[in-house]
């Protein structure tokens, strides 16, 4: 399978001209690289040369081709703000121009073109993507996955399945009621159905139930919002309250009474209408996103009390620009959506937890044509990525800084040619509709570990 071998995704803003007198529309000058031109692809390290069209006044009897810039300077900036080398020059007798340059940082760059006497200012971002830094795929026997992971051991969990390492057996974990809720941590399988919560450890050769808790009428957990599972913990968000499981060591599954958390003007959000997600800020407390009237999100920490069960903090809310697109277990990320014209496009976010709270840890500007597609929130950890408008030429991830700063990229692997509902990306792996030669099934990638808060 061969795949794409770099992204690039850039974008002008246009200046337009016409005929002031009479009004008319006398013609719109196309975008840089010219109208229906497939998009330049940059990839880091690689020589670019990118194809830049002045904005060239227009009669109503058609284009004055005598008033053509002669001269033209051309600026780059890395997403650092720092100043990359480069060189351009004007082609097809003043009628464009090509700027060169080699990126050495992954991420937007920001490019300025100015035309003399004519041709005006240009301003566009750039994009620049290293290589997929991941693993070969794995394909699953399974359709694809809506929630996925993996044990220590190689298990993994695919929608309430499980697919042992050792034999390739599949094991279902749900009942007659449907597809059960599936947390991981190591080797620990936690899983929430049919008002029971199960906890399995993976010995190797087969999940072993270590724990059972039946539900009652009370503390039942009713639509799942997200969870966060450690070996001896699984905190679940539900559509009304936060619960707490734990195995204690007397090997025994406890739940202490759940927290209510929903506030009024809530609203949902995200493609699957989530009504709030968790953050964990330590080992006993967590914060709850949610979304309200007010513009932009706002978090809210809850810790653990004295009787075991969550309880609201009295600290105010903290507030967070944009909508929620992505969730890990440390951080959340939001996406600010800008329609207003010449330049309609994106902000994306990464808020880690630091010292008890969400810190910014990332941005990045997204403007058209590329689009920041966000992930369904409710199947667990997920990430936004970007792809092309007008065609897919290949999509790319954010990849976090290490410390406050502009977001970088990385190729995604597999089928450039599918839907963006058919790929998921979570921290830990990236996987897609299909096993390769029409088959059907779960093709995953393993993404390279990270260290990053």
């Amino acid at each position: 399978m061969k795949t794409v071998p770099c992204l690039l995704a850039w974008s002008a803003m246009l200046f337009l001209s016409g005929c002031a007198d009479t009004g008319d529309d006398c013609g719109i000058v196309p975008p840089p690289g010219g109208m229906g031109q497939t998009p330049p692809l940059l990839s880091l390290e690689v020589p670019a040369e990118l194809q830049v069209q002045p904005s060239l006044n227009s009669t109503c009897e058609g284009p004055d081709t005598s008033q053509v810039p002669d001269s033209i300077t051309a600026e780059v900036f890395d997403p650092n703000n720092h100043a990359v080398a480069s060189e351009a020059s004007l082609t097809g007798n003043g009628q464009a121009a090509t700027v060169r340059f080699t990126p050495t940082t992954t991420g937007r760059h920001h490019v300025r073109v100015a035309f003399a006497p004519v041709g005006s200012l240009q301003q566009f971002g750039a994009y620049v993507s290293r290589a997929w830094t991941g693993g070969a795929p794995t394909v699953l026997p399974l359709p694809r996955c809506t929630q996925l992971d993996r044990t220590t051991h190689g298990t993994w969990l695919c929608d309430g399945v499980a697919v042992h390492a050792a034999n390739g057996t599949q094991t279902p974990l749900g009942g007659v009621s449907g597809m059960p809720d599936v947390a991981v941590a190591g080797d620990v399988v936690w899983v929430v159905g049919e008002d029971r919560v199960r906890r399995f450890v993976d010995t190797g050769s087969e999940l072993e139930l270590t724990g059972s808790l039946l539900l009652n009428q009370r503390d039942t957990v009713k639509v799942i919002q997200n969870r966060l599972a450690t070996a001896d913990e699984l905190w679940v968000l539900d559509s009304e309250r936060l619960h707490r499981f734990a195995f204690t060591s007397e090997g025994v599954v406890i739940g202490p009474p759940p927290t209510p958390w929903v506030r009024a003007n809530q609203l949902p959000f995200g493609v699957d209408m989530v009504l709030g997600l968790l953050v964990r800020l330590g080992p006993d407390t967590v914060s709850v996103i949610q979304v309200t009237h007010e513009p932009g999100s706002r978090a809210c920490t809850f810790r653990l009390g004295p009787s075991g069960a969550f309880v609201a903090s009295e600290a105010p809310c903290q507030r967070l620009p944009g909508v929620p697109a992505g969730i890990e277990e440390g951080a959340v990320w939001t996406r600010v959506d800008t329609l207003l014209l010449p330049q309609p496009g994106q902000t994306l976010y990464r808020w880690a937890a630091v010292d008890g709270a969400l810190t910014e840890r990332g941005t990045l500007v997204v403007d058209a044509p590329l689009e920041l597609v966000s992930a369904p929130l409710r199947p667990g950890f997920a990430i936004p990525f970007l792809q092309w408008r007008q065609s897919r030429v290949g999509s790319a991830v954010p990849v976090p800084p290490e410390s406050q700063g502009p977001l970088g990229l990385e190729l995604l692997p597999g089928n450039a040619d599918l839907s963006p509902g058919l790929r998921t990306i979570s921290p830990r792996f990236y996987w897609e509709a299909g096993g390769g030669q029409g088959l059907g099934g779960t093709r995953v990638y393993e993404r390279r570990a990270s260290s990053l808060k």
